[in-house]
């Protein structure tokens, strides 16, 4: 009888991992639970709503062991296919078909009968193990039942529990009120021909895609969107997935990620050229790189075009961070046509104070109060920690967040120290980044403290196997790094990943230290709760499988590496090469322990 082991999660990084750990060990005894209907993630089924685009490619929206352009996938969606295979492999991919995607993956490779859907899971509490000194863990579900195993992957991720502010007033709202969550399942309820008028809060790239349901709907409404101001204004590139160099394929190259500073890559020719700041024409490179996204950006959305074009317009000389929060809008959407038209989008910059029966009331800038008379609200105002369901104590054990206060006096110095000194060796090795100052995080707790996004440097110092979390880092390369944090995970649990191929607890705690302080810089005070690793993600891929014992560069030498879109087919091949590798060591391992 093998493990048994509980995935938490059906989507993108829960699916990858359950197969990966199956794959490993064909025996274990292997459940999912997700409190949704159906598999996806933020791409279930009830989340799906008309006109939600993926942006990511088709092609680069996939695992290794299943194409995105297989017949059953590509073919069902697209009635009028073009022969151009290039086009379709970087085509633009609909919310209906990643589902479909994610659905048949889980249905060929026997994961669905292991899926316990509307399973939320409420409690996880550790118990002690028969014949082992080590732990295994409770779930406890919101319907009371409880599930013992010896193995728990945490695949939850971080857009899963939706984060509504409290607004004065809020209860007593007579219109539809709603996070953008829930768009998929209760977007027929905005076409109702008395709704006249819609409020959208928020500027992040989900308010756009709102925003452009909104605008689809029949009775035509007015939409009132409200944003905060800030330097970063709401960056937007314009995507045409027809042209012959479109961004999936800029963005996809180890060339383009390399032109970004990465504490993943401090000794390779292209730091040495670009970031270490030894290299006077590399660094002017470097920063004409980054001026000629701007002004791309700038160039494609028009802000100067109209007065609230201007409103949203990002900080020109701001733009290497603000590029870092980018909504990409892809041809054929209105959205941005519209916002400068102010005909049916009515742009507001402010605060929302309160809202009554009818109405919200929002504070600009200036100190003007503003009411806005509306029939429904829709929040896109991001996401909260989907890890509450531990213990305080195994909360701050696992590395998660957990409130600044409720730390020691110890700890807080602890890490103070830590962050600090991993600040100073960020700016010696990047010295670019000291331009660009710490922001004062907004949020009153700590940020997720694990090595490589995964796990803990205590869990991995103790050798305590039972536990991962997979999906906890918000990137460009979802699907891929899916696989390759699902098959780090899994080998650590399994044993081919050792304690002895990993630095002390001590270096772990300084490598934690250090991606923080560079995500600081790098992307902000939003860093703080949410890991983001965007332009940068090739270097972080490669971290995960050289741990691994993997060959980083996959394309084969030669210009290729550089130039060519990395995708999941990149990867195939990978699984072998660990379990070859690590698997023979592990191996020796196992048969000297019983000799």
């Amino acid at each position: 009888m093998g493990p048994r082991v509980i995935v938490i999660g059906a989507g993108w990084a829960g699916l990858s991992s359950a197969r990966t750990y199956l794959r490993l060990n064909p025996s274990a005894d292997l459940t999912i639970l997700d409190d949704d209907t159906s598999v996806g993630g933020v791409w279930s089924h009830s989340r799906i709503y008309p006109g939600l685009i993926a942006d990511s490619p088709r092609g680069g929206f996939e695992y290794t062991d299943l194409s995105m352009l297989d017949e059953d996938i590509f073919a069902s969606s697209q009635k009028n296919k073009r022969s151009d295979t290039d086009n379709q492999a970087f085509g633009l991919i609909r919310g209906d078909e990643v589902h479909n995607y994610l659905y048949k993956y889980a249905e060929k490779y026997d994961l669905l009968r292991r899926t316990k859907f509307q399973s939320r899971v409420v409690k996880a509490e550790r118990i002690p193990l028969e014949n082992t000194s080590q732990t295994g863990w409770r779930l406890t579900l919101s319907s009371g039942s409880t599930l013992d195993c010896d193995k728990l992957i945490v695949a939850s991720g971080l857009y899963s529990q939706p984060y509504i502010p409290h607004i004065s007033g809020l209860p007593s709202f007579g219109g539809i009120s709603m996070h953008s969550k829930y768009l998929g399942t209760q977007h027929t309820c905005l076409a109702d021909p008395s709704i006249k008028t819609i409020v959208v809060v928020g500027g992040c790239k989900s308010a756009l895609e709102t925003i452009n349901l909104c605008l689809s709907l029949p009775q035509k409404p007015t939409i009132h969107w409200i944003t905060r101001g800030s330097y970063y204004g709401v960056p937007i590139m314009m995507n045409d997935p027809n042209m012959k160099v479109n961004i999936f394929k800029i963005t996809g190259a180890r060339l383009f990620s390399s032109l970004s500073p990465s504490v993943f890559d401090t000794s390779s020719w292209a730091y040495r050229t670009f970031h270490s700041g030894t290299n006077w024409l590399g660094s002017r490179i470097e920063s004409g790189f980054w001026k000629l996204m701007a002004w791309a950006s700038l160039r494609d959305t028009q802000y100067d075009s109209s007065e609230q074009g201007k409103m949203i317009k990002p900080d020109p000389k701001r733009m290497f961070r603000s590029l870092l929060h980018v909504s990409l809008i892809h041809k054929g959407n209105p959205v941005v046509d519209e916002i400068h038209s102010g005909a049916r989008v009515k742009l507001h910059i402010g605060e929302i104070g309160s809202l009554n029966t009818s109405s919200l009331s929002i504070t600009t800038p200036s100190g003007e109060k503003q009411s806005i008379d509306t029939d429904a609200v829709i929040w896109c105002t991001g996401w909260k920690s989907s890890t509450s369901f531990f213990s305080a104590a195994d909360t701050a054990a696992l590395g998660l967040p957990v409130p600044v206060i409720s730390q020691t006096p110890e700890t807080q110095k602890h890490w103070a120290e830590l962050y600090k000194d991993a600040d100073a060796q960020v700016l010696r090795q990047l010295p670019d980044l000291a331009k660009w100052p710490i922001e004062q995080s907004k949020e009153d707790t700590t940020n997720y403290r694990l090595y490589r996004q995964i796990t803990s440097p205590r869990t991995l110092a103790s050798a305590d196997r039972s536990i991962f979390f997979a999906g906890f880092v918000s990137n460009a390369m979802t699907a891929v790094v899916s696989e390759l944090v699902g098959l780090w995970g899994v080998a650590w649990m399994e044993g081919l990943l050792r304690p002895e191929d990993l630095p002390q607890e001590a270096e772990m705690e300084k490598s934690v230290a250090k991606g923080h302080a560079w995500m600081a810089r790098r992307y902000g005070a939003r860093a703080n709760t949410q890991p983001e690793i965007v332009f940068e993600i090739q270097t972080f891929m490669d971290a995960l499988v050289r741990d691994l014992g993997g060959k980083a560069e996959r394309k084969g030498g030669g210009w290729r590496e550089w130039v060519s879109p990395y995708s999941a087919r990149d990867y195939e091949g990978l699984f072998d090469e660990v379990v070859k590798g690590k698997g023979r060591a592990f191996g020796a391992e196992q048969k000297a322990e019983t000799g």
